[in-house]
């Protein structure tokens, strides 16, 4: 790999020589021979080399992997294209191609190929899931003792195709490890994502004890100013609980307000959603 090469281009960028950076413990010789590609450094004396030129280490495998994020997270950018733009046939094509992948026999590829049936089936309405299936991505998050952030995208991205009881299990697990996941920023917002999506979701079936776990869970997230969607998120989520569990029509103004802030943004297909949605509530209310 070119692990040396791009080190040498981001400790030069920053006008660090061999020896500034050699101050952190490291051998001039040792890094000059992996900046050549002539040797390679242990994990502990990498991440010595990373600190001594201030680059975080998704930074840096973001630039190994060509400026490109990583295959699950560019599978997840298409599921959500597709799905603001109710591409159906789009997304029957993603589903074809993930299920022709030589390795579709692998845990992680079929965990994809899941993840598209559930959105094709939201769109499409017709059955694709299976309950094996959901039962299959549920026993590998109830069986990894430790979450990352690829279990946090997993199960944020199933909640909604999750029997209620396994969705709570699971998600409160998560709740008891805000403490670790507050320090790490990107898995911190995962987390307060996870919390809403399991909030709306509680409010929609009615779950209304458990909607309250998660209002009380949400409150510790602390949103801050440039958190806007977050906060309009949860704005609409407690309207949308006031209208369907109190009947309170003061509710719906509320919302309508959330709804015409997505649109003041261009966010046109967050508005379309949240207006589809007030109006079936309101439908199913008369």
């Amino acid at each position: 790999m070119k692990y040396g090469k791009i080190f040498k281009k981001f400790r030069e960028s920053r006008g660090l020589s061999l020896k500034n950076v050699a101050k952190s413990g490291l051998s001039s010789s040792h890094l000059s021979r992996f900046e050549m590609m002539r040797a390679d450094l242990t994990i502990s004396k990498f991440f010595l080399a990373l600190d001594a030129i201030h680059m975080p280490i998704e930074e840096f495998v973001y630039a190994v992997r060509d400026f490109r994020r990583d295959d699950f997270n560019e599978l997840l950018e298409k599921i959500r294209y597709l799905v603001s733009n109710r591409d159906i046939d789009g997304m029957k094509k993603l589903l074809i191609s993930q299920m022709e992948k030589k390795d579709k026999k692998e845990p992680f590829a079929s965990f994809n190929t899941i993840l598209i049936k559930i959105r094709l089936q939201d769109l499409s309405g017709e059955t694709y899931v299976t309950d094996q299936e959901i039962v299959t991505i549920s026993d590998y998050l109830f069986s990894a003792e430790y979450w990352g952030y690829y279990e946090l995208l997993l199960f944020m991205n199933t909640i909604d195709a999750l029997n209620h009881n396994t969705m709570m299990i699971l998600a409160k697990e998560m709740c008891h490890r805000l403490d670790f996941y507050r320090d790490i920023p990107n898995n911190r917002r995962l987390l307060a994502t996870m919390s809403l999506n399991a909030y709306i979701t509680c409010i929609e079936r009615n779950e209304w004890m458990d909607a309250l776990y998660f209002e009380k869970q949400l409150k510790y997230c602390n949103f801050s100013e440039t958190e806007m969607y977050e906060k309009l998120v949860l704005h609409y989520a407690n309207n949308l609980y006031d209208l369907k569990k109190n009947n309170n029509r003061h509710a719906v103004l509320e919302m309508r307000k959330c709804i015409a802030a997505t649109k003041l943004v261009d966010s046109n297909q967050i508005s379309i959603k949240f207006e589809n949605y007030l109006q079936k509530v309101l439908d199913d209310m008369r």
